[in-house]
């Protein structure tokens, strides 16, 4: 389940982050991954090759490979 899902399931849709296209390609829900691991299922989402090196994820299409913490655009 990506993280955006989880938060959803979890109930915490609309306070967590905002998300549009849910494929990787619109970049809404841009965030900073501040702890823990994640993968992708697609070759590359929407970022950057500095942005992956900076820690920013997409959390419409990033599954958790541990406990997270990310840091959400204010």
């Amino acid at each position: 389940m990506t993280l955006l899902n989880a938060a959803e399931q979890a109930g915490l849709e609309g306070m967590l982050m905002d998300s549009s296209c849910r494929n990787g390609t619109c970049r809404t829900c841009i965030s900073k991954l501040t702890r823990g691991q994640v993968h992708y299922r697609i070759e590359w989402p929407g970022l950057s090759l500095d942005e992956k090196r900076e820690g920013y994820i997409l959390p419409c299409v990033a599954y958790p490979q541990s406990d997270v913490t990310i840091e959400l655009p204010v």
